[in-house]
């Protein structure tokens, strides 16, 4: 490939060589000069997408960018050289070129001598007439013709000279790996992996493991942002030491491994390499081949004759002739583990001697002290955005009054704090001593709401938090033979890969509820996303204790101790909610006022308790006769009220006249009696028979009184009233 560029770049330098020089008379030739600018423009839209199509490093991406490169090189060229056509089509010659050079940096050499081969040509031809057509000439003003040839050439070899210590400095990086679907940041990297055979379940009280097997939590997006930057400032450590390395030992490569997240792999982060065929993407298994057995290796390992090992590098993807190498473990100085690897080898027998394993343990303890500094820098961030979090969702669950306030809260942060493809939220159902799922954020798979299970199932990891009341992690879980999530088998593939649970106090420490992360990618989850969900539950006992209680004090307030329906506080507040509703929509609402017949009998002659008896069972009739929308409440002593949403009157006669006969089929028991008792009940319609909340109450009040004047036990209409009493007035 690199030959064919060539060839190709050879074109354009020979067209620039019959055209003769910038300042000179053209051959009388027209359309060399068409032919030439066509020449550029086809190998610069020829090198692009040749170049597109590679794996290159160094290859241009898109097509706007070639574009802005071609043609900023040839405004600033044009101001350079003043409006001479041939000077600027020298350097567009060079600018092509540089297009179709971002396969390899030692094209650039190639270009600047193709340049001065081009100007020695057009000076040869000028001056000798070696061309045909093209006879020798006499130069008249040297200084002129010199600067008109060689301006360009020296422009083109200066531009070629910084783009060659570009690519060169480039290659001191790694080649980037590119992933797969989209960036993936350190912490991610662990769930890419594949799954360890066997899984792992942990309980809250196990031994912690490293954090550095977490994946994304806290505030993701700003802690996966810290944790790009941690690896990017170890890189850049490795990148320095690197280069020393290669400066010092004169190595033919020098090269940087970091251990990866889960501990059991090195990955090439770090390169000086006097080679074309490394491989840049390279990682090695801990304990495999010549540098994976060099991480159990404490004194390293160092050899002047390679050929004597079998087997081939890892990180070349041809044969080189390497003979000698040396390869020293980086270590954390504190934990005593493995952080990377520094590696050097030369093409010279015996290369490296005592004094340079000497010289190789200094630099990796110089990298293994700036190593574990990038590292807790990254930790002590992770710890501050912990803590900013759990302040953040405690203030949060601080300020939820209600149960499904707090539950709502906990849900939202736990789907902002934890990666996961789905929460679960299972509670108890004590008629049934089941568990049941109440709630499903994100993709259900099989499961479905309402769905209950055996908590006791000694096989349930969900029944084992509410058995235990602790909360557990498991790792690999597709995997688990021992273990189901509830109390059935299910098909390997429809199991989640990592589970968290974690159980919900009540202020007596009982389960009330447990909630499940869960995620299809293995090592998402670990003892420090355990930890923080155990904290986070911890605030949730607290805001759930304060709003049971506050559920407790609101329900006194507002509901009727005795009958357990609302109290005349309460009515007066939906009321006054639904007349202003029934106004702005125009709608119909009619209201019930009704009195226990004949009450003080039964008090004075049966007793208060029986009085209270026979209060709780209205209310109850009254609650089993209304509709969902409708409402209910003690009016005061033996007198209810029922406030009917969107009913005119004639839709408030079948609901008054189904209250009335609820009551009325009302058996009593008391001391081997059955007591009966009825209501008397009054009816008026919000802007029909009333035009505000206090005439609605009024004119209910005296249909009542119309039911009982006539005989009780029967429902009375505020539009009959007024028409009797308008007809009992005297005429004049």
């Amino acid at each position: 490939m690199m030959v064919f560029l060539t060839v190709l770049q050879i074109i354009p330098a020979l067209l620039l060589s019959l055209v003769g020089a910038p300042m000179l008379p053209v051959p009388a030739v027209p359309h060399y000069e068409a032919a030439l600018t066509g020449t550029l423009v086809a190998e610069a839209i020829f090198f692009l997408f040749l170049t597109r199509s590679t794996d290159s490093q160094y290859r241009i991406a898109t097509f706007s960018q070639a574009v802005w490169l071609f043609a900023f090189a040839w405004v600033a060229m044009h101001l350079l050289g003043g409006v001479q056509y041939k000077l600027n089509l020298t350097i567009a010659l060079a600018t092509a070129a540089l297009i179709g050079t971002q396969s390899h940096p030692v094209h650039s050499v190639y270009i600047i001598l193709l340049t001065i081969a081009g100007a020695v040509s057009i000076v040869t031809n000028h001056l000798y007439g070696f061309l045909p057509g093209t006879p020798p000439s006499t130069v008249q003003n040297i200084p002129e013709y010199v600067f008109s040839i060689f301006f360009p050439v020296v422009s083109v070899t200066l531009f070629q000279v910084v783009l060659l210590g570009f690519k060169r400095g480039k290659m001191v990086l790694p080649k980037p790996v590119p992933p797969p679907e989209a960036p993936v940041s350190p912490l991610q990297a662990a769930a890419d992996r594949p799954t360890p055979q066997g899984s792992v379940i942990m309980s809250g009280e196990d031994k912690l493991v490293e954090t550095s097997q977490a994946t994304q939590f806290f505030n993701r997006v700003y802690l996966e942002n810290q944790g790009d930057q941690a690896l990017k400032d170890m890189k850049d450590i490795l990148n320095t030491v690197v280069y020393f390395m290669s400066r010092n030992f004169k190595a033919y490569t020098s090269l940087g491994f970091l251990v990866s997240e889960l501990g059991d792999k090195l990955t090439l982060n770090a390169v000086v390499t006097k080679s074309r065929n490394l491989n840049y993407d390279c990682v090695i298994e801990f304990g495999k081949g010549t540098i994976g057995s060099a991480v159990n290796k404490p004194a390293g390992f160092i050899t002047g004759n390679l050929r004597s090992y079998t087997g081939e590098l890892e990180y070349y993807t041809e044969q080189e002739n390497i003979n000698s190498m040396m390869i020293m473990r980086v270590m954390d100085n504190q934990s005593k583990r493995i952080q990377g690897l520094l590696l050097v080898d030369s093409e010279n027998m015996r290369a490296f001697t005592d004094e340079h394993k000497e010289l190789m343990y200094r630099f990796t303890q110089i990298a293994s002290a700036m190593i574990t500094s990038a590292k807790l820098t990254y930790q002590m961030n992770k710890v501050a955005i912990q803590a900013d979090l759990q302040y953040e969702i405690a203030k949060k669950l601080s300020e939820s009054l209600k149960v499904e306030e707090v539950i709502d809260v906990l849900t939202q942060s736990l789907m902002r704090t934890f990666e996961h493809d789905r929460l679960i939220i299972v509670a108890y159902n004590s008629a049934t001593a089941k568990g049941a799922v109440w709630r499903i954020i994100g993709d259900p798979g099989a499961l479905t709401e309402g769905m209950e299970f055996d908590i006791h199932d000694n096989r349930s990891l969900y029944g084992s938090v509410f058995r235990n009341r602790k909360s557990v992690v498991s790792q690999g879980f597709r995997l688990e033979t021992r273990f189901v999530r509830f109390d059935r088998d299910e098909p390997e593939e429809a199991k989640p890969q990592d589970i968290l649970i974690a159980p919900i106090h009540d202020d007596r420490q009982s389960v009330w509820a447990v909630v499940g992360l869960e995620s299809n990618r293995a090592g998402v989850y670990s003892q420090t996303e355990l930890q923080l969900l155990k904290t986070i539950m911890a605030n949730v006992t607290t805001a759930l204790t304060k709003a049971r209680m506050y559920t407790e004090m609101e329900k006194l307030a507002t509901i009727d101790g005795l009958t357990q329906i609302a109290n005349h506080r309460k009515f007066q507040d939906i009321m006054t909610m639904e007349l202003e509703r029934s106004q702005r929509y125009n709608t119909p609402l009619t209201l019930l006022l009704m009195d226990i017949d004949h009450f003080k009998k039964f008090n004075d002659t049966y007793g208060h308790p029986v009085g209270d008896l026979v209060l709780q069972m209205v209310a109850k009739a009254l609650q089993g006769s209304i509709r969902n929308t409708d409402y209910c409440a003690r009016y005061g002593g033996e007198e209810f009220v029922v406030v009917l949403i969107q009913a005119d009157e004639a839709q408030s006669r079948i609901l008054a006249e189904r209250i009335r006969k609820a009551v009325e089929s009302l058996q009593i028991e008391n001391d081997g009696r059955v007591l009966r008792v009825t209501v008397s009940i009054g009816s008026a319609t919000y802007q029909v028979d009333a035009a505000n909340k206090q005439e609605l109450i009024d004119n209910a009040d005296k249909a009542m009184y119309s039911s009982k004047q006539n005989g009780r036990n029967q429902v009375s209409y505020f539009s009959q009233v007024k028409l009797i009493q308008a007809s009992a007035v005297p005429s004049h």
